[in-house]
Order: structure tokens, then sequence, then C-alpha cells
């Protein structure tokens, strides 16, 4: 396996998903962290930043692609997804993004053509098709990147099971931190997305963490007019919810089993908006849940 040493000719790298997506729905992971979803009509051509998702050695590129609701759970004729990370310096323009590893997924073609395109060389491994059913499709292809970034904390968390106890201490730690962006006391949720922003920083290259809040937008609609907290409880007592395993089981969060969104939410009521707060931890030694994207 020949290994893409991503940090040789860059002295910032920054690494990115790119992705093509037309007639379909898809859920796109790297290295089992979800990393993009789309549910929607018509075509999409977009990229976002994902070094956070980066690990030193094997990295695994997942797409799922699956009917939309609105085309009667029917592909649309030509579906397609194509996914892409790329790397780049961090200075960079966004179309200056080197292919490290690609998948195109073709979900209405037969069986031995789903992956027809795929370009041989962005991957040490060819694309495989993991399951293809009238309902969902699943590839993944593989390659080995030597990470610029420290070892991720939650790669040495413990491996997490799915049981009520998780559920339940989890679901604590939700109601801690909807209890203190309700209050509006921003010293205590900065302290609880702390380990968060400072994973953040190191991805794109700082070391404090104070840059990591502001990627994340730490605490950034306590105090917008426009925006208010939604009611936790209202929504708990309304709606399924349950603990996702992610990360090959060393990430964790809580998702209602419909929607797929976070009990946490901010609505604005002028432009009829909805922002699910999105969290992912991990388990430490100590059997803490720590908020780490």
């Amino acid at each position: 396996m020949n290994t893409v040493f991503a940090d040789t000719n860059y002295s910032h790298p920054t690494f990115s998903l790119e992705f093509n997506i037309y007639g379909t729905g898809a859920e796109i992971l790297l290295n089992d962290i979800p990393v993009y979803y789309h549910d929607d009509q018509g075509q999409t051509i977009s990229q976002k930043p994902v070094p956070e998702s980066i690990i030193d050695g094997e990295n695994v590129l997942t797409v799922r692609s699956f009917p939309l609701d609105e085309d009667d759970g029917q592909y649309q004729k030509e579906a397609h997804i194509e996914a892409t990370i790329t790397v780049r310096e961090k200075d960079g323009l966004p179309n200056e993004g080197k292919p490290l590893l690609q998948i195109k997924l073709n979900p209405t073609n037969a069986a031995d053509q789903l992956l027809e395109g795929s370009v041989a060389e962005y991957g040490d491994k060819d694309a495989a098709v993991l399951d293809h059913t009238e309902k969902q499709t699943i590839a993944e292809r593989r390659t080995a990147i030597q990470s610029p970034f420290p070892r991720w904390a939650w790669q040495d968390g413990q491996v997490i099971e799915d049981t009520p106890e998780n559920f339940d201490s989890l679901l604590a730690v939700y109601k801690e931190i909807w209890a203190a962006l309700n209050e509006g006391d921003k010293a205590r949720v900065q302290t609880l997305y702390d380990p968060a922003a400072q994973e953040f920083a190191l991805a794109y290259h700082y070391q404090d963490k104070k840059h990591g809040h502001r990627i994340m937008n730490t605490g950034g609609l306590i105090n917008d007019d426009e925006w208010f907290l939604g009611d936790m409880e209202k929504l708990l007592s309304k709606r399924e919810y349950e603990i996702r395993l992610y990360g090959n089981g060393l990430l964790a969060g809580i998702f209602d089993v419909q929607d797929k969104k976070s009990p946490i939410m901010y609505l604005n009521k002028k432009v009829r908006l909805i922002s699910f707060q999105k969290f992912g931890f991990y388990k430490n030694k100590a059997g803490e849940w720590v908020m780490i994207r």
C-alpha cells in the first residue's frame, strides 16, 4: 500500500470533501464519521472542510445513496454521487485541491457498473460496493494518509456500547448543555465546548483553542435577538431519540430516530429557520463524556 504523504508539499494542508450529487439522497462518511448529509432534490455541487475527520494511517471514504421520498422512493434517471477528499494549502484557492480519495457512485446502474468512473489513482484500494438494493447503495474506498495533526483524543477513548445506561448518561450531558445555553451562561458554555474547540483549532493549524471557538461560533446565538432556544423537554416528550454510534464505535451522539436531528435547536421565527446544534462525544478512560466535535 502506497502512503499519501499529504504534508510533504504543503506547510499547512487543508483537507476538504468535494461533492457532486444529483437525483439521489446521500450520506457521506470519512472514517465512519458523518461529514455530509443530503436529502434535497436537484443537483448539489459544493465542498466543505473535513480536517478534523482525517486520521494518521488508512482513511476510509464511505458513500450511501438512497431514493428521496419526494421522488416516490425512486432514483431519478442518471442519479449519481461523486465524493472526493482533497488537500490544498491552507490559504490556497478552493479549486486548488489535489484529489487523494474518490468515489463515483451510480446507484441506478447494474451492480458491476456502480462505481464506473472512479479514478484509479485516487485511493490505494479499488472502490467496493458493500450493499446494493432498491432502497440504498453503500460503497467505500480506502487510502493511507500521513496526517499532519496530532492523534485525536477520541481515538484513545472507550469503545461505546448502545445501552440504556449510555443513552441516559449522555442525555444528561445534553441537558447540561441546554441549561447553560438557556441561562445564557457563556462561561459555562465555553467550558463545555473547550475540548471540541481545541480539536478544531489544531485541525485548522492553530494552537489556541480560542480559534476553535471562533470556527464553531461557540455560544454565538445566545445574545442574538432573532434566535431563541427551543424547549428541549418538549422535544424529548414528543419525539423518540436514540444514541447513535459512529467513528467505529468511538464517538456518539443523540438523535431523533425519524429525522436524525439533535434535541437541542434554535428557532428563528422571522425567517422560519431552525438551527439544530450538532454535538459529538467520546468517552474517556475515566468513563466521562467529552464533547469533541
